[in-house]
């Protein structure tokens, strides 16, 4: 093989190996843009959650409120329930007695 058959094969070869890395260069960008953009993709659902866990806190503390109102209507109706029945029991007993008025 001659010194210029040598040198035509090397420059065969470094032209591959250029394009190569070339190729590999275009992978490599188009990866860290993929990279980028899943990243943006997490971040923004990482936002999301945190709206949402905020969301649910907040759910938990009116649920937590509805809980206290709600055993606070049972003492009142319990209440309003026992007040009826002592006033029934008044009333029956003013309807037994005929001697308060005739009316």
């Amino acid at each position: 093989m001659t010194d210029s058959e040598k040198l035509d094969l090397l420059l065969v070869k470094v032209t591959g190996l250029d394009e190569k890395v070339t190729d590999l260069d275009e992978k490599v960008t188009g990866l860290d843009e993929k990279v980028t953009d899943l990243d943006e993709k997490v971040t923004g659902l990482d936002e999301k959650v945190t709206g949402l866990d905020q969301k649910v806190m907040g759910l938990d503390k009116d649920m937590l409120d509805v809980k206290v109102d709600l055993r606070r209507l049972r003492r009142d109706a319990d209440f309003i329930i026992d007040e009826v029945e002592r006033v029934h029991g008044i009333l029956d007993k003013h309807k037994e007695d005929k001697t308060v008025h005739t009316a």
